[in-house]
């Protein structure tokens, strides 16, 4: 197998932008709920991008700059 075959990465690579609007509008979206089982399931998502966020290995690895 090529270097070059070996360095693509197999998953998805995202521009930090874009994540930080789909958190927000999870966010928005979560709202539109009563407080309930469905609300929190959509603040958890929202939380789990906040902790993805914070981590600067998985930020390095799955985002690209743009």
């Amino acid at each position: 197998m090529t270097r070059a075959a070996l360095a693509t990465p197999t998953h998805p690579l995202y521009c930090l932008d874009d994540l930080i609007e789909k958190r927000r509008n999870v966010l928005r979206y979560a709202r539109t709920f009563r407080p309930g089982a469905e609300r929190n399931q959509h603040r958890q998502v929202a939380a789990s991008l906040r902790v993805l966020f914070r981590n600067k290995n998985w930020l390095a690895t799955n985002t690209i700059q743009g």
